[in-house]
Protein backbone atom coordinates (compact mmCIF):
# COMPACT_ATOMS: atom_id res chain seq x y z
CA UNK A 1 0.00 0.00 0.00
CA UNK A 2 1.22 3.55 -0.97
CA UNK A 3 0.67 5.64 1.77
CA UNK A 4 2.69 9.27 -0.15
CA UNK A 5 -0.74 10.82 -1.34
CA UNK A 6 -2.28 10.38 2.17
CA UNK A 7 0.82 12.00 3.77
CA UNK A 8 1.23 14.82 1.07
CA UNK A 9 -2.43 15.58 1.53
CA UNK A 10 -1.93 16.59 5.17
CA UNK A 11 1.52 17.91 4.56
CA UNK A 12 -0.35 20.38 2.24
CA UNK A 13 -2.66 21.36 4.67
CA UNK A 14 0.33 21.71 7.35
CA UNK A 15 2.03 24.06 5.64
CA UNK A 16 -0.68 26.04 5.00
CA UNK A 17 -1.92 26.47 8.11
CA UNK A 18 1.44 26.11 9.70
CA UNK A 19 1.57 29.86 11.04
CA UNK A 20 -1.99 29.20 13.03
CA UNK A 21 -1.90 25.70 13.53
CA UNK A 22 1.83 24.28 15.11
CA UNK A 23 2.78 21.19 14.34
CA UNK A 24 3.40 19.27 17.06
CA UNK A 25 6.84 17.25 16.95
CA UNK A 26 6.87 13.52 16.54
CA UNK A 27 5.58 12.11 19.69
CA UNK A 28 3.20 14.47 20.51
CA UNK A 29 1.72 13.53 17.33
CA UNK A 30 1.51 10.16 18.01
CA UNK A 31 0.02 10.97 21.30
CA UNK A 32 -2.32 13.26 19.88
CA UNK A 33 -3.42 9.79 17.49
CA UNK A 34 -3.81 7.90 19.99
CA UNK A 35 -6.02 9.93 21.89
CA UNK A 36 -7.94 10.93 18.28
CA UNK A 37 -8.11 6.79 17.96
CA UNK A 38 -9.50 6.43 21.80
CA UNK A 39 -12.13 8.81 20.76
CA UNK A 40 -13.18 7.01 17.71
CA UNK A 41 -13.78 3.80 19.58
CA UNK A 42 -15.87 6.28 22.33
CA UNK A 43 -18.17 7.18 18.76
CA UNK A 44 -18.24 3.36 18.21
CA UNK A 45 -19.49 2.54 21.92
CA UNK A 46 -21.76 5.65 21.94
CA UNK A 47 -23.82 4.49 18.88
CA UNK A 48 -23.96 0.54 19.23
CA UNK A 49 -24.37 0.67 23.32
CA UNK A 50 -27.15 2.68 23.42
CA UNK A 51 -28.00 1.50 27.15
CA UNK A 52 -25.23 1.94 28.94
CA UNK A 53 -24.97 4.66 31.58
CA UNK A 54 -22.87 6.92 30.67
CA UNK A 55 -22.55 10.46 29.75
CA UNK A 56 -24.05 10.45 26.34
CA UNK A 57 -24.38 13.88 25.96
CA UNK A 58 -21.30 14.10 23.94
CA UNK A 59 -21.80 14.59 20.08
CA UNK A 60 -20.19 12.13 18.69
CA UNK A 61 -19.03 11.40 15.28
CA UNK A 62 -16.91 8.29 14.38
CA UNK A 63 -15.70 9.42 10.98
CA UNK A 64 -14.88 12.77 11.98
CA UNK A 65 -12.40 11.04 15.34
CA UNK A 66 -10.99 8.59 12.66
CA UNK A 67 -10.04 11.32 9.96
CA UNK A 68 -8.17 13.11 12.70
CA UNK A 69 -6.46 9.99 13.54
CA UNK A 70 -5.48 9.69 10.20
CA UNK A 71 -4.44 13.20 10.31
CA UNK A 72 -2.13 12.71 13.37
CA UNK A 73 -0.61 10.03 12.32
CA UNK A 74 0.23 11.38 8.79
CA UNK A 75 1.29 14.83 10.92
CA UNK A 76 3.96 12.27 12.42
CA UNK A 77 5.00 10.91 9.52
CA UNK A 78 6.08 14.23 7.53
CA UNK A 79 8.53 15.01 9.87
CA UNK A 80 10.66 12.15 10.08
CA UNK A 81 13.28 12.18 6.67
CA UNK A 82 12.51 9.12 4.46
CA UNK A 83 9.96 7.19 6.64
CA UNK A 84 8.46 4.34 5.01
CA UNK A 85 5.50 5.48 2.72
CA UNK A 86 4.96 1.70 1.33
CA UNK A 87 3.79 -1.54 3.33
CA UNK A 88 2.37 -4.64 2.28
CA UNK A 89 0.11 -4.65 5.51
CA UNK A 90 -3.47 -4.35 4.60
CA UNK A 91 -5.64 -5.14 7.23
CA UNK A 92 -6.76 -3.22 10.54
CA UNK A 93 -9.10 -1.65 13.03
CA UNK A 94 -9.16 1.04 15.38
CA UNK A 95 -7.85 -1.49 17.82
CA UNK A 96 -4.33 -2.11 15.47
CA UNK A 97 -4.17 1.58 14.91
CA UNK A 98 -3.72 1.95 18.84
CA UNK A 99 -1.58 -1.20 18.97
CA UNK A 100 0.66 0.26 16.00
CA UNK A 101 1.09 3.95 17.91
CA UNK A 102 1.23 2.45 21.74
CA UNK A 103 3.92 0.23 19.40
CA UNK A 104 5.99 3.30 18.56
CA UNK A 105 5.82 5.07 21.95
CA UNK A 106 7.25 2.00 23.61
CA UNK A 107 9.81 1.50 20.53
CA UNK A 108 9.72 4.23 18.31
CA UNK A 109 10.59 3.25 14.87
CA UNK A 110 8.77 5.19 11.70
CA UNK A 111 7.79 1.41 10.31
CA UNK A 112 4.80 1.40 13.44
CA UNK A 113 3.72 4.82 12.18
CA UNK A 114 3.69 3.70 8.51
CA UNK A 115 1.42 0.37 9.66
CA UNK A 116 -0.51 2.75 11.40
CA UNK A 117 -1.33 4.52 8.35
CA UNK A 118 -1.78 2.00 6.83
CA UNK A 119 -4.31 0.10 9.28
CA UNK A 120 -6.09 3.21 9.39
CA UNK A 121 -6.52 3.45 5.82
CA UNK A 122 -7.84 -0.22 5.94
CA UNK A 123 -10.47 0.84 8.84
CA UNK A 124 -11.34 3.55 7.20
CA UNK A 125 -12.10 1.57 3.62
CA UNK A 126 -13.95 -1.15 5.69
CA UNK A 127 -16.30 1.30 7.02
CA UNK A 128 -17.06 2.36 3.58
CA UNK A 129 -14.91 5.89 3.95
CA UNK A 130 -12.45 6.41 1.34
CA UNK A 131 -9.38 7.30 3.35
CA UNK A 132 -8.08 9.87 0.73
CA UNK A 133 -11.67 11.64 1.07
CA UNK A 134 -11.38 11.34 4.29
CA UNK A 135 -7.86 12.99 5.49
CA UNK A 136 -9.01 15.96 2.64
CA UNK A 137 -12.38 16.56 4.50
CA UNK A 138 -10.44 16.36 7.76
CA UNK A 139 -7.56 19.09 6.19
CA UNK A 140 -10.43 21.18 5.17
CA UNK A 141 -12.39 21.47 7.98
CA UNK A 142 -8.72 22.75 10.03
CA UNK A 143 -8.12 24.70 7.49
CA UNK A 144 -11.64 26.48 7.96
CA UNK A 145 -11.25 26.53 11.89
CA UNK A 146 -7.73 28.39 11.56
CA UNK A 147 -7.85 30.40 8.67
CA UNK A 148 -11.57 31.16 7.96
CA UNK A 149 -10.78 33.99 5.79
CA UNK A 150 -9.78 31.86 3.18
CA UNK A 151 -13.51 30.61 3.04
CA UNK A 152 -15.10 34.02 3.09
CA UNK A 153 -16.79 34.96 -0.19
CA UNK A 154 -14.92 36.59 -2.40
CA UNK A 155 -11.68 35.49 -0.60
Amino acid sequence: MDLSNLASIVKESRNLTALVFPLPDVAGCVDYAITEAGETLDAILREKRTGDKRNNVKDSDERKESGQCGYMIASAMIQIPNCPMETPNAGGSVYTVLQDLCSYRQLPGADWLTYALADWAFACNANGWNATDLLIDTCTAFEYKHLPELFEAGA
